[in-house]
């Protein structure tokens, strides 16, 4: 419903009816006269009409014979005449509303929206009509298609039960006297049927005593109207029991949820933390890999050295045999060196198996322990790198914790501060550890974290590194380990001369 034609004789009033009616974006076009609103009518289609009922050269009313089909244009009527009899007339013609012009324009306007936008609502809401008279049915269906209700008729109480196995109705509409079955014998058979217990029921009849209003409604029935009925109580009556019945099912749908909801919420929560711990346990994995990656590096540099001075001793070995000068003495101390370098080798992987298996148990720990297993995997690159290493002990502590995981979180805050010196080259670069009780500051001289990044810091896939070097879930994983495996906290601060990490257990 979009395209609406305002016909007020009445400039100031067309143009303020117009001018509100545009703020909720309807196409509105504008009849100041009985001629002017025939030639629109004759060369346009309209979805809605406001109509004035006395116009400078003809009746208002005339012009809603002239609209071939009220169901398509629907018509509200604003007029000042308060005609009783012309209003249950024009309700007969199937108008949508009667509105009174008075002081508060406004509020008329603001009635007109809303009866638009009621009437959309509606859009094929079905109704069932059972009555024998055909002129009746025929008339509520001239009244209510225009509402954007789909009606259907059904003239005796056989047929009715035929069209309700076959269809869905939102209100039943029922006479009392009809061909086949009285009308309370069929309301009892409605209110038996558990898929019609909720429908809304509205009894039309003839007579209305006292007591045949009392058995209707205590019956089933929700509402009772006597024939002939003023059409315009007819409607809102229809309009309030739709609108209850869609809020009592929609109030019904949100109960089953709500239920589903409360009956289920333990399996959904604890389906959720199974979610959450799978991804965890896949990033963990990943965030293993990548420092495994980082560690064979290490391990790469720390074998460099010793293998090299194997071979020169294999090769000096092999010199002094070729000029017959490999005597007792020689030998014994190339093979001294030998075995110190090939100890040196072993005590390397054991170090790498030692960080990488893992581990069920808690074990008792002290930060320098942990501290110097760290330091053990990255020194060589740190010595290479001339980054100077500052420990400072003021007191130890020991505490029960998962030991490789920590010394984990430890190599990973080094490895970002080695990485971060040597991305700025930092003159005089250095990594300073303090140890107090159960307490571990790492800190840099690397400038700090970005202050848009260091609330991030500890996000899953945030890094400040290029893609390339960071894969942004070493520190998310470093505080599952500390916060949620070992029950400690991990933060970050910047200091004057770089980032500073704190670990407490």
């Amino acid at each position: 419903m979009k395209k609406i034609l305002v016909i007020e004789d009445s400039k100031i009033i067309n143009n303020v009816v117009t001018k509100e009616l545009k703020k909720f974006d309807f196409w509105v076009e504008q009849a100041f006269n009985y001629a002017q609103a025939k030639e629109f009518l004759q060369n346009g289609t309209y979805d809605l009409i406001i109509l004035d009922l006395h116009l400078p050269d003809g009746e208002g009313s005339e012009l809603i014979a002239n609209i071939q089909s009220l169901t398509k244009t629907k018509v509200v009527v604003l007029t000042s005449l308060q005609d009783e009899q012309l209003r249950e007339e024009l309700f007969q013609y199937g108008i949508l509303d009667y509105i009174i012009k008075d002081k508060n324009l406004i509020y008329s306007i603001f009635e007109i929206v809303k009866i638009i936008q009621n009437t959309i609502a509606k859009h094929q809401e079905k109704i069932l009509i059972i009555d024998d008279s055909k002129f009746i049915c025929k008339q509520v269906k001239i009244i209510l298609e225009p509402r954007n209700y789909k009606l259907t008729s059904a003239y005796s109480a056989k047929m009715a039960l035929e069209k309700l196995r076959e269809d869905e109705f939102k209100l039943i509409i029922l006479d009392m006297e009809l061909p086949d079955m009285h009308g309370t014998k069929l309301l009892e058979i409605l209110r038996k049927n558990k898929r019609l217990i909720s429908v809304p029921i509205i009894v039309l009849s003839g007579t209305s005593t006292p007591d045949i209003i009392r058995n209707v409604l205590k019956n089933g029935a929700n509402d009772f109207l006597k024939k002939p009925f003023v059409f315009e109580e007819f409607i809102l009556k229809i309009d309030l029991w739709v609108d209850y019945f869609k809020k009592t099912k929609e109030l019904e749908e949100q109960k089953l949820k709500l239920r589903f909801v409360n009956e289920n919420l333990e399996n959904l929560v604890l389906e959720e933390i199974e979610k959450n711990r799978q991804k965890d346990k896949i990033m963990f994995a990943q965030s293993r890999q990548a420092q495994m990656g980082e560690v064979l590096s290490m391990v790469a540099h720390q074998w460099k050295q010793p293998l090299n001075a194997i071979s020169m001793s294999a090769d000096l070995i092999e010199l002094k045999v070729q000029k017959g000068a490999l005597d007792l003495e020689s030998t014994q101390k190339i093979t001294t060196k030998v075995k110190k370098y090939i100890k040196h080798l072993m005590q390397t992987m054991e170090d790498f198996q030692t960080f990488f298996s893992p581990q069920k148990e808690m074990v008792e720990s002290d930060f320098k322990v942990i501290f110097y297993k760290a330091l053990t995997l990255i020194e060589d690159i740190l010595r290479i790198k001339k980054i100077e290493v500052i420990l400072d002990i003021d007191s130890l502590k020991t505490f029960q914790t998962y030991e490789n995981e920590i010394v984990q979180v430890v190599l990973n805050i080094m490895k970002n501060a080695q990485d971060i010196i040597e991305e700025k080259q930092i003159q005089k670069p250095y990594i300073k550890v303090h140890i107090k009780d159960t307490t571990i500051t790492i800190e840099d001289n690397a400038g700090g974290i970005p202050d848009h990044a260091i609330n991030k810091i500890f996000e899953p896939y945030f890094s400040t590194k290029d893609k390339k070097r960071g894969t942004g879930i070493g520190l998310y994983m470093s505080q599952i380990i500390v916060e949620e495996h070992c029950k400690g906290s991990i933060g970050v601060e910047n200091t004057s001369n770089g980032a500073k990490f704190t670990i407490t257990l």
